[in-house]
């Protein structure tokens, strides 16, 4: 689910800014569009319009003026209001597709959606305070959004749905792109009676090295397991347990938790039933590389796992999908009034170079 909302998240960047309106109140600054009784906040729209200065700067080098250059043809201004508006008619695109689909939100994912939005505020809070953003318009345009936009995903290409994707190519996609693994660790180092970390010396190591390539011969054999070996060198170090691990993951997967690059590339290089001794950090690991097929019924059982794997192989072509429908969408009611007090120039003080980020912001 994690890696969905980083995809889907791509659509609206993690910059939201909202200006308080000057002067006198009025209720009718206070929405940007509306399709029927559903309306979007004047907040919501400034995130989108930000969302497309920072598309468009994206395009461009960090030292090009964004508001000088042309995009498609078009002056970046008249670009990033086309795509501000675009992104208006995709957010309501969305909620007509939840009702088409008879889905909703229901108590948990209002909580979880608070829960995005509080993480997002937590880090992002200073500048969003900067700009007078108000956490419901950040809730409505981003948190709700892409838990709406996961439904609708997972309603289509589920079981049962429109698009639904057979279960041989869920299998095939976790066959070709997971790796099953077991393994161990044995440090490098040792702790003094003072607490310091005192590294092997090259002699220790190498003796360590040896100790685990027997081992290695051992489990190659048949005379014990990974798991065993693990459990014996921890008794040995006078440990309780073992460090003993098994993890089931992609190449991604495994970068996006910061393994080890050594580890990455001597996992990704094994074959089934392969065992390895290497050297990753301050670690000596002892690694063997399992059949993917023995874990591949319970992963495609499992809800979460194949939601993953549905993400994988489908989600640019339900991006594509969305953005189609999005620029054919009709009914929309744009506030005209209340949006164009809104240019990008406005941003021009925060980023006129390159992205919108609270680095560059002042």
């Amino acid at each position: 689910m994690k890696t969905f909302a980083k995809r889907a998240a791509a659509l609206l960047l993690a910059i939201v800014l909202t200006f308080s309106l000057a002067g006198c109140y009025s209720s009718e600054m206070t929405w940007a569009a509306r399709m029927g009784d559903d309306e979007l906040p004047i907040g919501a729209y400034i995130y989108f319009l930000s969302t497309a200065y920072n598309e468009a700067a994206g395009q461009m080098d960090t030292d090009t003026k964004v508001l000088k250059s042309q995009i498609d043809g078009m002056d970046a201004g008249d670009w990033i209001l086309d795509r501000a508006n675009f992104y208006v008619n995709q957010y309501f695109w969305v909620e007509q597709e939840m009702d088409r689909l008879g889905l909703s939100l229901d108590e948990a994912d209002y909580e979880l959606a608070l829960i995005n939005t509080d993480n997002y505020w937590a880090y992002f809070g200073t500048l969003f305070e900067q700009y007078g953003i108000a956490r419901t318009s950040f809730d409505v345009a981003y948190s709700q959004y892409n838990l709406k936009y996961l439904k609708i995903f997972e309603a289509m290409y589920g079981e049962g749905g429109e698009r639904e994707i057979p279960a041989e190519d869920l299998m095939q996609q976790y066959i070709s792109t997971y790796y099953s693994y077991e393994y161990f660790l044995a440090p490098m180092n040792t702790v003094a009676e003072d607490e310091s970390v005192v590294e092997f010396t090259e002699e220790e190591k190498a003796a360590l090295a040896e100790k685990l390539e027997a081992v290695k011969k051992d489990i190659e054999s048949g005379k014990t397991t990974v798991t065993e070996a693990a459990s014996e060198y921890a008794r040995e170090q006078g440990e309780e347990s073992s460090t003993y691990q098994i993890g089931v993951n992609t190449r991604q997967m495994m970068e996006q938790n910061y393994l080890p690059d050594t580890f990455i590339e001597t996992i990704t290089s094994m074959k089934a039933n392969d065992v390895a001794v290497f050297e990753a950090g301050s670690y000596m690991v002892l690694a063997r590389l399992l059949p993917i097929e023995e874990t591949a019924e319970s992963i495609i059982e499992d809800a979460d796992s194949r939601l993953t794997l549905m993400i994988a192989l489908k989600t640019d072509e339900f991006h594509s999908h969305v953005e189609s429908c999005a620029k054919e969408m009709t009914g929309v009611e744009l506030n005209k009034k209340a949006i164009s007090r809104y240019k990008p120039s406005m941003f021009k003080e925060s980023g006129e170079y390159g992205l919108l980020t609270p680095e560059t912001a002042e």
